[in-house]
């Protein structure tokens, strides 16, 4: 495999994660026809994860770890990771999974679609489906999407501004897109989610159907999968999980705003300008405002708790 001349940038972030790190890693290495180097920075575990990094670091050329070893929380690992990605693409990675060993070369032909229609120096991201697995790899459900209650066929801008249905490890992207990103804002909420939100706002987007991630959930899961349906979602609403805070939304929107406004069409800037002034309307308006320009969340259940349970800027 060629070291000097890879076509993907792979970013590990790790945090204690020495568990199920090597099975993660090992998947990797069983990617099928497409050159790659990792990028690993460790955000000062305590565990032997940074001994696991070190290993293959010193055994395999195509690993190489990054910059300190201070702690700077996810949102922190993965710009550092970013910023020292230098590879036409560039795959995120969690600590935890394992991917389909075609994945790389699935969202590789996906991607070179998208930039033959739109460009190589169009900021674009490609992302697929998960498998949803326990803590020893077994399936509990064949699609994420489709257990989360997402339709990804509808991930738009006015969509992503309440909920990221684009799942970081699930996705390749281009290094226009990167540099476009970059720096992460602090408003941020997420990497992968401030990545999806610039794509649909200044570049393109492209989904693959089929799974090419085992989603490992278990009680260390950062975000993980959430069954979508009436009985978890009242369950939610009533513990007081069920509603979103607008106002951090509201703050990750301006700074894609700032960004990239000068790439904006007038719909789009619109939308973000009308999402950001929400608290300038009154009840009505704030939910006039996000149902004329399809601000919205995936599914009806969503939705009513957005309409009457969440405040939108009171």
């Amino acid at each position: 495999m060629s070291v000097a001349l890879p076509a993907v940038d792979i970013l590990l972030g790790t945090y204690n994660g020495a568990r199920h790190l090597r099975e993660q890693i090992e998947s990797f290495f069983a990617q099928e026809d497409v050159a790659f180097r990792i990028l690993a920075r460790d955000d000062g575990s305590s565990d032997d994860t940074p001994a696991i990094l070190e290993h293959y670091a010193r055994a395999r050329p195509e690993m190489t770890r990054v910059g300190d070893r201070g702690r700077l929380g996810v949102l922190g690992n993965f710009s550092r990771l970013l910023a020292s990605a230098t590879a036409p693409y560039v795959a995120l990675s969690d600590q935890d999974d394992v991917w389909a060993a075609r994945k790389l070369r699935t969202l590789l032909s996906a991607m070179r679609d998208l930039e033959a229609r739109h460009g190589a120096d169009t900021p674009l991201l490609v992302h697929s489906d998960l498998s949803v697995v326990d803590d020893a790899l077994r399936e509990l459900q064949p699609s994420f999407w489709r257990y989360s209650g997402f339709d990804p066929e509808r991930t738009s801008l006015a969509r992503l501004l309440l909920k990221n249905t684009v799942t970081g490890c699930a996705s390749l992207v281009n290094l226009p897109l990167v540099r476009l990103a970059l720096p992460v804002p602090a408003a941020a909420l997420l990497h992968d989610y401030w990545l999806a939100l610039v794509a649909a706002a200044a570049g393109r987007m492209a989904l693959v159907r089929q799974p090419l991630v085992a989603y490992r959930q278990h009680a260390r899961n950062v975000v993980g999968a959430r069954e979508y349906g009436w009985r978890p979602a009242i369950a939610r609403l009533t513990s007081g999980a069920g509603t979103w805070d607008i106002e951090a939304r509201r703050r990750q929107t301006a700074a894609l705003l700032e960004r990239c406004g000068a790439r904006l069409t007038p719909e789009n800037r619109t939308v973000l300008e009308d999402f950001i002034s929400l608290p300038e309307r009154n009840w009505l308006g704030r939910r006039w405002t996000l149902l004329r320009h399809g601000i919205v969340m995936p599914g009806a259940m969503r939705n009513l708790a957005l309409f009457f349970l969440t405040k939108l800027g009171a």
